[in-house]
C-alpha cells in the first residue's frame, strides 16, 4: 500500500491538528466532554473518539471538518473503506438482529 493510500498518512495531521479534529467532533455531535459513536452509538470521550472520513482517504476524503465523524475504534476499524451509508445500514441491521434474539 503505497503512502497516499494509508489512514496514517501525511494528511492527518501533527498531533496538535489530531487533538483539534477530536475537541471539534466532541463539541460538535456531543456535549463538549463525551459524543456517540456515528455507527454503534457508544459514547465516546476525548481518549476514546476516532476521526471517522465519510469520504473514505482511498476516494480523495481529507480531514476536512465536513468530512469527519465521531466513531469508536472498532466502528473505525470494521468500516475501513466501505462506503458511509453502506456500512450504517449493516451496523443497523445488525443491531435490530441483536435486538430480536
Amino acid at each position: 500500500m503505497d503512502a497516499s493510500r494509508r489512514s496514517n498518512g501525511p494528511d492527518r495531521g501533527n498531533s496538535y491538528s489530531r487533538r483539534a479534529r477530536k475537541h471539534y467532533l466532541l463539541n460538535t455531535f456531543g456535549n463538549g466532554e463525551t459524543a456517540p459513536c456515528e455507527y454503534c452509538n457508544t459514547t465516546l470521550d476525548f481518549d476514546t473518539v476516532t476521526s471517522d472520513r465519510v469520504i473514505p482517504g482511498s476516494e480523495g476524503g481529507s480531514y476536512q471538518r465536513d468530512n469527519l465523524v465521531p466513531a469508536c475504534h472498532h466502528c473505525n476499524l470494521s468500516r475501513g473503506d466501505e462506503p458511509f451509508i453502506d456500512f450504517k445500514l449493516k451496523i443497523g441491521r445488525l443491531k435490530l438482529q441483536a435486538s430480536i434474539s
